[in-house]
């Protein structure tokens, strides 16, 4: 069996585990013609999607393409689309209610942040799910009668058929109803690689609600009570780190609420805060609730709507580790105010502007202080969306060495090694190496190495996270033979022969 046959049914049984590559690569947002956002492991490029269509994203937003990048499905949270901004065949009214027929008027538009996220199917080929928020208007509670309250998780099912067209097979499939956090819903890479957290806050408490999507089921887990009681419409951000290790919620009214992630157990402990009073928000900076944690796990960013903090998690003291990045000017809050922000498959964090035709860039995230090199005020080519993509870190790997690294999906189970493309080759002046894809491990420490036929290290370079592409300058390199290998904690992953002339 030749090595491109391998890896063929290696990526073909990996897919199976619901263990794709690049399904964060597109991203839409606007109203009508939409933005389109095309990532690659370094750039990015700004393309339109659907000139005439009416259709709004706002608040709720959430998208999956395939494992090589192109666009498949994506919502607002009223209705599911095709990559042409169609609805696909039953994909319309999900989260059916009041909130959603007061929202007609903005067709496509539901108003949950990070309120949806897809994912492919863990027991069936071509299915996805999409995991979302509804809200609801609660007697006695309800303050606003657009926007509601989190009541139900549901999910739908989504299967495409042997003529490529999509189709929603079943709909608005309830698996909690409670009084939930508007706040959104998240989800974390098992510790096996493989099965999805899922983690729901409920409103007017301090519980949270952590469920499993296995093969076999999706299913409640867990309720635990501890932390602080949150707002019952807070609407801030809800994520997981990159590693998995910590789960972050941003608040409007409690500040940052940090707590350690069990991703074999599903737990959650040590829950530490960063309240408002420490944050030294003035009153036009109310608009607290979005966060990031860099790609490193290292930074978290608590983004308002006119300032940028920056926090050490690996401080002894988070509080006093705060570093302001950036204060707009309150007068000219408008012209580029921040709103929500998701790690990009660059690395980069980006960060929108409500429905402004600009959107702000962290350019190296793991970076201490202002060398985190803040971009504001990027030009798209239509306006925005208040809410980015809600995706979990589909790149997530097994939770190397623990109790629940049972199922072999991780890079360290491979028998067949990656492939590794070299252009040009031979070469002379600089050689491109892709390697394609590294599932992301709690304790990464993936390096690329060039040796010589006398077995000499001559280049060395660690291998960021998110990347899959490197350029290499080798015009010093005396005309040769070389092997260029990608290592994952000392064990080689992959290797290929380079002639330099």
């Amino acid at each position: 069996m030749n090595k491109r046959l391998v890896l063929y049914l290696l990526s073909y049984f990996l897919c199976l585990l619901s263990y794709s590559q690049k399904e964060d690569y597109t991203w839409l947002l606007g109203s009508g013609t939409l933005n389109q956002i095309n990532f690659t492991e370094t750039d990015f490029s700004l393309s339109t999607l659907n000139p005439d269509s009416s259709l709004r994203l706002l608040s709720t937003n959430a998208s999956i393409s395939d494992s090589s990048g192109n666009l498949l499905l994506f919502t607002g949270g009223a209705a599911i689309y095709d990559n042409l901004g169609n609805i696909i065949e039953n994909g319309d009214s999900i989260n059916p209610g009041y909130i959603r027929e007061s929202w007609q008027a903005t067709p496509g538009a539901y108003p949950t942040p990070n309120g949806a996220f897809f994912v492919k199917s863990l027991s069936h080929k071509n299915t996805y799910l999409l995991f979302h928020l509804r809200a609801d208007t609660i007697s006695g509670i309800n303050q606003n009668g657009n926007y509601g309250y989190g009541t139900d998780i549901f999910y739908s099912l989504i299967r495409k058929d042997s003529f490529g067209e999509f189709h929603v097979q079943s709909k608005n499939n309830s698996i909690l109803q409670d009084t939930l956090d508007r706040g959104g819903i998240s989800a974390c890479r098992h510790g096996n690689g493989r099965d999805w957290w899922i983690m729901a806050s409920e409103g007017g408490s301090n519980c949270y609600y952590t469920l499993l999507y296995s093969p076999d089921t999706i299913m409640q887990v867990h309720k635990q009570c501890l932390g602080v009681k949150s707002f019952y419409i807070d609407a801030g951000q809800s994520i997981f780190s990159p590693d998995g290790s910590l789960f972050v919620r941003g608040s409007f009214k409690d500040g940052v609420e940090i707590f350690d992630f069990d991703r074999c157990s599903g737990l959650l402990s040590k829950p530490r805060q960063i309240p408002l009073s420490e944050l030294e928000l003035s009153i036009s900076n109310l608009a607290v609730g979005a966060v990031a944690v860099s790609p490193n796990n290292r930074f978290l960013y608590l983004i308002s709507s006119a300032r940028i903090l920056q926090y050490d998690l690996e401080s002894e003291d988070i509080l006093a580790s705060q570093i302001l990045i950036h204060n707009s000017d309150t007068a000219t809050l408008q012209n580029y105010g921040f709103a929500t922000s998701q790690i990009a498959p660059n690395g980069e964090i980006f960060i929108s502007a409500g429905e402004q035709s600009k959107f702000h860039i962290i350019h190296q995230p793991d970076q201490a202080g202002v060398a985190c090199n803040l971009e504001v005020k990027v030009p798209l080519l239509r306006p925005g969306s208040y809410g980015l993509p809600n995706f979990p870190n589909y790149r997530l790997g097994a939770l190397t060495g623990s109790a629940c690294d049972t199922l072999g999906v991780g890079i360290k189970e491979l028998s067949t090694p990656i492939e590794i493309l070299l252009q040009p080759n031979p070469a002379s002046s600089y050689v491109e190496i892709d390697y394609g894809f590294l599932p992301w491990q709690s304790k990464s420490e993936a390096v690329l190495q060039i040796h010589n036929l006398l077995g000499e290290k001559v280049f060395s370079m660690s291998l960021p996270q998110y990347s899959g592409k490197q350029i290499i300058d080798i015009s010093k390199f005396a005309a040769g033979v070389y092997f260029v290998g990608v290592y994952d904690r000392g064990r080689r992953v992959g290797m290929e022969k380079l002639i330099v002339d």
